[in-house]
């Protein structure tokens, strides 16, 4: 959620340099555990401005989250006077995308109010606040559903290899949930041979990488997918891999082989194997 577009007509910690200090980093962690019929969020909030805390302290104001999952018309808010949050949702209540959006907000009516961490723009100038007024907007926090967070590094999970029988040469469809490599009946009667499967080296490195390779480059087109949303979860959270890469055409065809975890060097080892093999 991009909130530095956003202008309220008072000044709201967290919108631009409203209100000092600005938020951490860490402002909204998000903690998931689930089961087989539930999904359990720890929401826990961070900032560092004493006058807003004074006043949710005094009962003039209290933490808000607001939750939605557009496939299931799921809209919920909860308040709290604690910045935590503990919220369970069945598994078939979500599908898709869940979002967070948390705030502090008014909670009864607030004359005069004014902070020491106003932006100089508003210096001697106090505002009357009415109960949902918002004192401070925290960076949206998302779950996807549909990403299976346990199998993101197997390429199965954002990828596949089926038969299209309209066509005679090889296709990328990078349109739907998953990246599509689409085979005329030929070549895919060929790839269904077990040996050919069984040499996921060279798949991996020739068929599997050259669609990544496409489809990294196109990512922005088709941000919506689970393919690209899988992707740039493992750029923000995967050791060795960086955001910054598929940002540069340069550098995709090495994030390709980085996210395939080096089908190249995977495909040489079993090369020198066979070649060892013959030998003896």
């Amino acid at each position: 959620m991009n909130l530095s577009n956003i202008s309220l007509p008072y000044p709201v910690l967290g919108i631009n340099d409203d209100v000092s200090p600005e938020l951490p980093q860490n402002a909204i962690s998000v903690e998931l555990s689930a089961d087989k019929f539930n999904y359990k969020f720890i929401i826990v909030l961070h900032f560092d401005n004493a006058d807003i805390k004074k006043l949710i302290e005094g009962g003039y104001a209290d933490y808000s989250c607001e939750y939605e999952c557009t496939r299931t018309m799921l809209r919920r808010c909860e308040k709290s006077k604690e910045p935590q949050f503990e919220i369970v949702l069945p598994r078939d209540g979500v599908r898709g995308r869940l979002s967070f959006n948390c705030f502090v907000s008014v909670k009864k009516p607030i004359e005069n109010y004014r902070n020491r961490g106003f932006n100089e723009d508003y210096k001697g100038v106090s505002f009357n606040m009415e109960p949902g007024d918002i004192l401070v907007a925290f960076p949206q926090a998302h779950y996807d559903a549909d990403i299976k967070y346990d199998k993101l590094q197997a390429a199965g999970s954002f990828m596949q290899i089926r038969e299209d029988k309209r066509r005679n040469d090889i296709y990328y469809d990078i349109s739907k949930n998953k990246i599509e490599i689409l085979l005329p009946t030929s070549l895919y009667q060929q790839y269904c041979n077990t040996r050919v499967k069984n040499a996921a080296e060279v798949i991996h490195a020739s068929l599997v990488m050259n669609a990544l390779t496409f489809a990294l480059l196109k990512i922005e087109d088709h941000e919506s997918t689970t393919w690209a949303k899988t992707i740039r979860y493992r750029l923000e959270n995967e050791e060795g891999l960086s955001k910054d890469d598929i940002d540069d055409p340069a550098k995709i065809p090495g994030l390709a082989q980085k996210l395939l975890k080096d089908p190249y060097g995977r495909l040489f080892s079993k090369l020198m194997e066979n070649k060892n093999v013959g030998e003896e």
